[in-house]
């Protein structure tokens, strides 16, 4: 298994994070990353995104919810040859949220991927800081 973590303490609301990452329509307003989006973020809802960093490919991800909490975006390959497993978890902290961002890379072949896996760091950890950002602009 391979994985990337993040995290920020974010001095907002664990309603108004749980709003920002769960707007799909407005994450390309923001410094998500993301660089366009279809679908919704509801649980058991499915979502296409692009990113930055991936440019013009397409991931096709499903969405598991506990509302207010922990979303999940999980994608891969059929027969669970390779799974990637991207986790938000939101905790209430002091009158602040802490905001967790962990993405898992498993599968046998999760070493044809080790490139991508290597650089999934930086753009968590970017995705995190802009939503603490803009969770404390709208507060």
């Amino acid at each position: 298994m391979h994985f990337a973590e993040a995290e920020a303490l974010i001095k907002a609301r664990g309603s108004t994070v749980w709003d920002i990452i769960t707007d799909a329509r407005n994450y390309t307003v923001w410094e998500s990353g993301i660089t366009h989006v279809t679908g919704e973020l509801r649980n058991g809802g499915t979502i296409k995104i692009r990113t930055r960093v991936r440019g013009s490919r397409v991931f096709r991800l499903r969405v598991q919810q506990m509302p207010g909490e922990v979303m999940t975006w999980t994608g891969g390959l059929p027969l669970g040859l390779f799974t990637g497993v991207c986790t938000f978890t939101l905790e209430p902290q002091s009158g602040m949220t802490h905001l967790r961002g962990k993405e898992e890379f498993t599968g046998p072949l999760r070493g044809l991927f080790a490139k991508a896996m290597a650089d999934a760091r930086q753009p968590l950890i970017d995705y995190v800081n802009a939503v603490r950002k803009r969770s404390e602009i709208l507060g």
